[in-house]
């Protein structure tokens, strides 16, 4: 898999500008051809009085297609500017995210091979040490499951359950913070059955569940409430409620984007490559789904929800898809 191809799949095709820019040319020829000839014969402007209007109709529309073309030109300008400005700051947030943790694991590998440390300093440094492996991890995952996801529909959805998924997520992410117990609130069915691909679906629920820690203005503070329905519509609902730092609304349209971060990129304080949502996204549309985000401003936290058809009745357990490989049930 190409992966850089994949995470430059959404830019416009280039042969839209190429035909935006001949066809201006083109209106922009005709138009000086026809005021050139409008103005030059002496015929038209003393025989054909309805010819002439008729050219005066038709070279106002064409002056008018021209304003209109090249200022589409100027809008397809300014995306492709700031398409480039997030990539240049995703190779550095990724460049960073990479560099950082190899740097640190390497100062303490070479601080435990040269020194003789106590126990309980050893243990610090393990510590530190899997926190930076597991940060390293999270990147390339998130790189590479961008690529894998975008523009990807479930070829062969099987059978899972989605509460227990859900679960599994909280539990995990509960861990992976070290949160306690109370720091996730869970509502919803023991069983919520219906067909996707779980491991796909486990990656987007981890990346909200995650955001919604990480955009805490204190992470061990944080408290994320999690809600799992059924409505009459036979779809799936997953919400997601934070109490963090919340986001203004002009914000709301553009998070879900490729590359995307809030905040001007030397004042932020959370890492990211800006690719969690966008794998959200990927991943819910890929099941005919839709994901949406609230927030009631700044300081007020952010609701997300996931709605997923193909909810499943009168399916037995043991149908339900295999847990992801490499996951874990923690909830007990």
């Amino acid at each position: 898999m190409n992966a850089g191809s994949q995470l430059s799949s959404g830019r416009r095709p280039k042969w839209i500008h190429i035909t935006i820019g001949v066809s201006l040319i083109v209106v922009a020829v005709a138009l000086t051809v026809g005021w050139q000839i409008l103005a030059g014969s002496d015929f038209i402007a003393r025989e054909a009085g309805t010819l002439r209007w008729v050219i005066y109709f038709l070279g106002t529309v064409l002056f008018l297609l021209l304003i209109g073309g090249l200022a589409l030109m100027v809008l397809l300008l300014i995306r492709e500017v700031r398409l480039n400005e997030r990539q240049s700051n995703f190779v550095s947030a990724v460049t960073h995210e990479l560099k950082t943790p190899v740097a640190s694991l390497k100062l303490y590998l070479d601080t435990l091979q040269l020194r003789d440390l106590p126990e309980s300093r050893r243990e610090d440094f393990y510590r530190t040490m899997r926190q930076d492996l597991d940060r390293l991890h999270a990147t390339i995952n998130n790189v590479l499951n961008a690529a894998m996801y975008t523009d990807r529909p479930v070829v062969d959805p099987q059978p899972l359950d989605l509460a227990r998924l859900v679960r599994r997520s909280i539990d995990l992410t509960r861990t992976r913070h070290q949160l306690p117990r109370e720091a996730f609130t869970y509502e919803g069915p023991e069983t919520l059955r219906l067909k996707g691909n779980a491991e796909a679906l486990e990656t987007a629920i981890l990346n909200l569940l995650d955001n919604a820690v990480k955009y805490t203005r204190d992470p061990s503070q944080a408290r994320v409430d999690v809600e799992v329905r059924v409505d009459g519509d036979g779809q799936a609902h997953l919400r997601i409620r934070d109490h963090g730092i919340g986001m203004s609304r002009g914000h709301l349209r553009l998070i879900f984007n490729r590359f995307y971060r809030i905040g001007r990129e030397v004042r932020r304080s959370h890492t990211g490559t800006g690719l969690g949502l966008f794998i959200v996204k990927s991943v819910v549309k890929g099941h005919r789904g839709t994901v949406t985000a609230d927030s009631p401003g700044p300081d007020k936290g952010s609701t997300f929800t996931v709605t997923l058809p193909g909810v499943l009745e009168g399916v037995t357990a043991d149908q339900d898809a295999e847990v992801p490989e490499g996951a874990t049930e923690l909830h007990g």
